[in-house]
């Protein structure tokens, strides 16, 4: 029921969920039967006596104020909202995903010709990586025969990882720097260029969440690092194009954003909200719980107890050392659960995978310096580093290691690493 002038496009908005009264007079209110799922009254006849009359005749209807910035009076009873704004923050979303379109548009013209697409994500696929070239093979209207997902590396280990592609039936393929040959058409997704140090070249499109890297060449790029996940900017993608995404899609999607976000806590923002909202009503809640509770294999409970066991704190610094593993994620997984310590602003895990890299993983409460920026001045010369403001990783060569420590013994690393950490975090403190 709308009591007063009412503005024409907000009636019309209203008219489309179902019958409206609109009456002129506020005495006409007070004669009509029933109950309303909503009574919208004008500002200029909000009279504090007049609402209360209102709530007493229909006390099981919710009242609203079109207000034009006045607030609420305390003893009305009575919400009073600018339909105004609720209005430009749609529209203003309707922008953003016709912007989209049009970045749509030009993907798929990118690869329109091509017999056979490869969508290559990063050598340690995650689920926002998975998520997110699943989305683009159904933005491309491309089958398994068509777009390929495939990565360089070896076979993914991760409790969860496998878990998600296991249940889900996801065809996520290993592949070598010679596959790549055999197709017309490449896309990065969740990665760029730079990641695979001038091994991978003749990229066609390239979308990621990560800060942008030097030589991002391509015909077509999305690089966003305001979001949390590219699973964001895929669902956003989608949207555009008015796909309607599948409850296998939308699962997927939601679980990339869920962890490379830590649900919604590290390095996200509005956009990864409102993208994991929608695709909350739309996923496999049951099919998700099922990927969320295989996180650890047994026998890795002994490699977590003795890092943990001989931890050491230094300066707001937690440093925990893996010692030499094959499972490259537990360092990522070991990095997370320093944060949880108390007192503790940086998070370092570190360990040497297969005796020929050290690779560490950093996390940070995200009020000091950005862990991917401090991590890329430490370690790029020598190795592969950077990441987010809140997460990072870098993985070194241990020859290079070699060269600037001498003996690559566990005390030796541990001394390095807890020495240019306490001073470049004290440096920018």
């Amino acid at each position: 029921m709308f009591i007063g002038e009412v503005d024409v496009l907000l009636m019309s908005l209203f008219k489309n969920r179902g019958q409206v009264i609109e009456l002129d007079s506020p005495d006409d209110a007070f004669n009509q039967k029933g109950v309303f799922t909503l009574i919208v009254v004008n500002s200029e006849l909000s009279s504090k006596e007049f609402l209360r009359s209102l709530a007493r005749s229909y006390p099981t209807s919710p009242i609203v104020v079109s207000a034009d910035g006045e607030q609420r009076k305390d003893g009305y009873i009575a919400r009073y909202v600018r339909f105004d704004e609720v209005a430009d923050s749609q529209i203003s979303f309707e922008e953003k995903l016709a912007r989209s379109d049009i970045s749509v548009r030009l993907i798929r013209e990118v690869h329109r010709d091509a017999k056979k697409v490869l969508i290559l994500v990063h050598n340690q696929p995650d689920p926002d990586a998975i998520a997110s070239a699943m989305a683009l093979r159904t933005l491309l209207r491309r089958n398994r025969k068509t777009a390929t997902i495939g990565y360089l590396g070896e076979k993914i280990s991760r409790p969860e990882n496998v878990a998600m592609v296991e249940l889900m039936n996801i065809d996520l393929q290993v592949i070598s720097h010679e596959d790549i040959k055999n197709f017309d058409s490449m896309a990065l997704v969740d990665v760029q260029p730079s990641y695979f140090r001038g091994e991978i070249t003749d990229i066609d499109t390239v979308i990621d969440h990560h800060p942008r890297t030097p030589e991002c060449d391509a015909k077509f790029t999305e690089i966003s690092s305001e979001e949390g996940a590219t699973a964001t900017i895929m669902t956003r993608f989608l949207r555009a194009a008015q796909i309607e995404i599948s409850a296998k899609l939308s699962t997927a999607l939601l679980y990339g954003i869920k962890t490379d976000t830590m649900i919604l806590n590290r390095g996200a923002d509005l956009d990864d909200l409102e993208a994991f909202t929608y695709l909350y009503n739309r996923a496999d809640l049951g099919l998700l719980r099922k990927i969320e509770s295989k996180t650890l294999y047994s026998e890795e409970i002994k490699c977590y107890g003795d890092a943990l066991s001989k931890h050491w704190i230094s300066d707001g610094i937690i440093f925990m050392n893996l010692g030499r593993i094959e499972k490259e994620y537990l360092i990522s997984q070991l990095a997370d659960m320093g944060m949880k310590v108390g007192g503790v602003e940086w998070s370092v895990a570190f360990g040497i995978i297969s005796g020929s890299h050290l690779v560490m993983s950093v996390r940070n409460s995200g009020s000091v310096k950005s862990a991917g920026r401090l991590l890329f001045e430490l370690f790029d010369e020598i190795g592969s580093a950077g990441g987010h403001r809140s997460y990072s990783r870098a993985v070194i060569p241990m020859s290079e290691v070699k060269q600037l420590i001498g003996k690559t013994s566990r005390k030796n690393i541990e001394q390095w690493i807890d020495r240019v950490f306490r001073t470049a975090t004290a440096q920018n403190a």
